[in-house]
C-alpha cells in the first residue's frame, strides 16, 4: 500500500493530512525531534508542533520530555486495536440509537430482510450466525452444506445446537460434541430448504444447493427480526425436527449450568430428553398487564403440539403459571429467556 492510500485511510479515522504524514514519518524515523519530522515530511515548521501535540492527544504519539524533546510513534498494533474498539463501540451505539428512533415512531423493532447473492457470501453469513449466537443455534440443511460449516460448528462448545440433516452416519466431529442434538431427516421434499437460526437475532434461508457453486447464480435470504424469526423457529420444529428421527441426544450433565435458551420449543425439546422435573428461571412479561417479570420455579408439565408450546411451573410461593414463548397470548407469561438448571 502506497503512502497516499495510508494517509487517506488514516483521515477516515479523524487524522488530518499533516497528522497522518507526521505519524508515517515517525514510523520510518523512530523517536525524532520536531525539526527532523519537518525536514523528512515537508510539513511547515510553523505547523509541526501543533500537529505533533494533536497526535499525542489522539494517542498516536508519545512525547519524550528532555533536551531535545523527542516524539515517538505509538506501536501501530496498539493504535489500530484501539481504533477498532472505538469503531465497534460507535457502531453499536449508533445501532441502538437508530433502533430507538424507529421504535419511538413505530412502536416495534426495525425488521431487516435482505437478499444475499453468491454462494460464498451465503456461507459467510451462515458462519456469522454460528459465531455470534449466544444461546442456541437451529440448523436444517443437507449434509453437503453442513460440511461447509464444520469449522464454525466445531468451535462452539458453549451453546446448544440442534441440527437436522440427511445423515448417512454421524460424523466424528459432531458425535464428540456433547452440546448437540442431531436428527436424521425423513424423505420429505422440504429437506431441500435450509434454515440456520441463531437465538432470536438472525436467520438465513435458501432452497436447493447449486450444482456448480462457481458459476450458477445463487441467492439466499437473511433476516433480523425477533417476530419473524419466532415464526421460523415454529416451522423449524413442526416441519423439520418433529418429522425427523433423533440420532444423537444431548449430554446435558456435561453442559455448564444454567443452560440458557430463547425458544420455548427448544426448552421442551431438551425437557423431553432430560425429564420435566427441573428448576428453571424465566425472564419475560405477564400478558395481562405487560409488566416485566423474573420467575423462579420448578417445571411440572408441558404442552407441545403443532399449534401450542408451553410449560407449567410451580413457583417458590406455590403459584402455578403457564409460560409460553415470544408471541404467546393464551398463557400467563410470555417468556423471552429461559435458564434451565
Amino acid at each position: 500500500m502506497i503512502e497516499e492510500d495510508i494517509i487517506q485511510k488514516l483521515q477516515k479515522f479523524g487524522l488530518t493530512k499533516y497528522e497522518s504524514l507526521a505519524y508515517i514519518t515517525l514510523l520510518k524515523l523512530g523517536p525524532s525531534k520536531a525539526t527532523d519530522v519537518t525536514r523528512e515530511s515537508g510539513i511547515p515548521h510553523t505547523r509541526i508542533y501543533d500537529v505533533l501535540s494533536s497526535l499525542s492527544k489522539k494517542g498516536f504519539v508519545d512525547i519524550m520530555h528532555g533536551t531535545p524533546r523527542l516524539y515517538a510513534p505509538v506501536n501501530p498494533e496498539l493504535v489500530l486495536e484501539r481504533l477498532k474498539k472505538e469503531l465497534i463501540e460507535d457502531i453499536e451505539n449508533l445501532k441502538k440509537a437508530f433502533e430507538y428512533l424507529y421504535k419511538e415512531t413505530h412502536g416495534e423493532e426495525l425488521p431487516e430482510i435482505w437478499t444475499i447473492y453468491g454462494f460464498e457470501n451465503t456461507v459467510e453469513r451462515a458462519e456469522y450466525i454460528i459465531r455470534s449466537a449466544k444461546h442456541e443455534i437451529l440448523i436444517n440443511t443437507p449434509f453437503e452444506f453442513l460440511k461447509q460449516l464444520r469449522d464454525a460448528i466445531e468451535k462452539r462448545d458453549d451453546i446448544l445446537m440442534i441440527i437436522v440433516s440427511n445423515f448417512e452416519s454421524i460424523p466424528k466431529w459432531l458425535n464428540e460434541k456433547g452440546n448437540v442434538i442431531l436428527a436424521k431427516s425423513g424423505e420429505a421434499p422440504w429437506l431441500m430448504g435450509t434454515w440456520i437460526i441463531g437465538d432470536v437475532n438472525y436467520a438465513l434461508f435458501f432452497g436447493t444447493l447449486p450444482e456448480n457453486k462457481g458459476k450458477e447464480r445463487f441467492y439466499s435470504f437473511w433476516a433480523k427480526s425477533a417476530k419473524l424469526i419466532q415464526n421460523y423457529v415454529h416451522w423449524f420444529y413442526t416441519m423439520y425436527f418433529d418429522n425427523s428421527k433423533e440420532i444423537k441426544g444431548l449430554e446435558y450433565d456435561k453442559l455448564s449450568k444454567p443452560v440458557v435458551l430463547t425458544h420455548i420449543r427448544t426448552v421442551i425439546t431438551v425437557l423431553k430428553s432430560i425429564g420435566v422435573d427441573r428448576e428453571i428461571e424465566v425472564i419475560g412479561r405477564f400478558l395481562k398487564d405487560k409488566t416485566q417479570v423474573k420467575i423462579k420455579g420448578r417445571i411440572i408439565g408441558f404442552e407441545y403440539t403443532p399449534l401450542t408450546a408451553n410449560i407449567t411451573i410451580e413457583t417458590e410461593k406455590g403459584e402455578k403459571l403457564k409460560i409460553g414463548g415470544l408471541g404467546s397470548y393464551l398463557e400467563d407469561v410470555e417468556g423471552e429467556i429461559f435458564l434451565l438448571y
